[in-house]
């Protein structure tokens, strides 16, 4: 498979679904999650517990599927990831308790290694500013897919039962289960199992935290996601009870703050014909820095909803322009090992958004400043790593 293969349209809806798969995963539930804690009868704050499980275990996951793709080669892993993940969906569909949801859904982030696969592939064919155009583009594709599937999920709400809601995703895993088997074509070179042991995991792990080029941009990345993270895990339960706004409306609520992510990744991918990946990447900081404060300052008042979602799209934007940057910029010194060093940069993003998940659960006291005191803090945390570690990047 060569780098034109992505100016078709079949493999580039496929890619940015694969892409987006876990944050498909994550969003048709979002409408769902204070549902699914109330048939089970647990408090709606424990809904929350469906996000986090996810990234948890996706965070871990990755590690593995990076690393498995690598050595035995894209294909394979993507197969063998979409069968386990289909075969944890129709679990959740078919949960008898809460307990043995959260298991499954554990599962699920498990055997999702999609995302980190794609972006393997993309690394197999392309770097530099065309990498990041390409993974830009997926990043639109996935925003509109997660813009669509709180909305679906909302729908499925109306029509069916919180379980329609799984068997649908488990619907989505099969249909890119067969696309893989009987179209896509390997983009990986040689298949290396040597690699797949503890002793390289080590070595290819210091060499890589080492780079200041790896880490810095990998840290930023996952601050901002862990800003992200804050709004998806208690955003339904948050302006149900603060803004009364129902488990079936918050998916309109969500397809706004995703419109605003497209938004981001479109304007980063137009910035990229014209400018240098690093030069994108501190526009996207400074973006990331103005969402930040206007967060803050939604903590000193009670704003109304449309002041308050403002400020969270805002935020959401500037994350759509730094994710496909400092991805792009990570990956760079990644040499012969891109799979292991997306699954790396991955799992460490998957467990800022866990962070960020818990932090927003913990802060969560029935007011409107849980999200934004969130993202303020995280935010802020992301510029700050660029001022301190832009000189150590130009010096690398």
């Amino acid at each position: 498979m060569s780098k034109s293969a992505f100016d078709r349209s079949d493999a580039m809806i496929f890619f940015g679904g694969i892409t987006g798969l876990t944050a498909i995963s994550i969003d048709i539930v979002l409408p769902a999650t204070g549902l699914i804690a109330r048939d089970f009868g647990v408090p709606d704050a424990m809904g929350s517990l469906l996000i986090g499980a996810y990234f948890i275990a996706y965070a871990i996951g990755q590690l593995f599927w990076g690393l498995f793709s690598d050595a035995f080669g894209r294909r394979l892993a993507l197969i063998l990831s979409l069968v386990g993940f289909t075969a944890a969906t129709v679990a959740c569909a078919m949960a008898p308790s809460f307990e043995f949801l959260i298991w499954m859904r554990a599962l699920q982030g498990l055997t999702g290694g999609t995302p980190v696969i794609a972006r393997a592939m993309v690394r197999d064919v392309s770097s530099g500013n065309e990498a990041a155009r390409i993974l830009a583009m997926l990043t639109a594709i996935l925003t509109i897919a997660t813009l669509i599937a709180p909305v679906f999920g909302s729908g499925l709400l109306v029509l069916f039962e919180w379980r329609a809601i799984f068997w649908a995703l488990a619907g989505l895993g099969l249909i890119f289960l067969v696309y893989t088997v009987f179209l896509l074509e390997e983009t990986g070179g040689k298949r290396r199992p040597e690699r797949f042991s503890f002793g390289f995991v080590s070595t290819a792990s210091r060499h890589l935290f080492s780079l200041k080029t790896f880490l810095i941009p990998m840290v930023m990345g996952g601050l901002t996601f862990a800003g992200y993270a804050a709004m998806l895990s208690v955003g339904a339960v948050l302006t149900e009870t603060v803004y009364d706004v129902s488990p079936q409306a918050f998916g309109s609520l969500f397809a706004l703050a995703a419109a605003a992510n497209t938004a981001g990744a479109m304007t980063v991918r137009h910035l990229l014909k014209t400018h240098g990946l690093m030069k994108v990447n501190t526009f996207a900081v400074v973006c990331i820095g103005v969402g930040s404060v206007a967060c803050f300052a939604v903590t000193l008042a009670d704003p109304v909803l449309p002041v308050f979602w403002g400020a969270i799209c805002l935020y959401v934007f500037a994350f759509g322009t730094l994710l496909p940057t400092s991805v792009a910029l990570s990956l760079e010194p990644a040499g012969d090992m891109p799979g292991f060093a997306t699954s790396l940069v991955g799992a460490i993003q998957m467990s800022f958004g866990a962070a960020g998940a818990a932090l927003a659960t913990f802060l969560f006291d029935g007011s409107h400043r849980a999200i934004p005191m969130s993202m303020a803090a995280f935010g802020l945390l992301t510029v700050a790593t660029l001022v301190l570690g832009r000189k150590a990047m130009k010096a690398s």
